[in-house]
């Protein structure tokens, strides 16, 4: 694709894909608080009538859970493992 003498390459990705992208956007800006924010951001979309945007949202909201649960998996100590 060609905008202003400039060449891009086009990608396609799923909807998982951007959600996933979304999720780890907001876990490197926000860290502990992407879930809470991406529900937030959700809420505000279903007072607006998106309910569409609203189910991506939460789905953004839960990958940012699994990721933060998946980090603190692999970074907690042994003994707090073993627990």
């Amino acid at each position: 694709m060609r905008v202003n003498d400039i060449e891009w390459a086009e990608m396609n990705i799923s909807l998982e894909q951007a959600i996933e992208i979304h999720a780890r956007v907001l876990m490197h800006r926000l860290d502990d608080e992407a879930p809470a924010r991406a529900r937030e951001q959700a809420a505000h979309l279903l007072r607006a009538g998106d309910s569409e945007g609203r189910n991506v949202w939460l789905s953004v909201a839960d990958v940012a859970e699994r990721l933060l649960r998946e980090g603190r998996a692999l970074s907690a100590p042994k003994a707090e493992l073993d627990q």
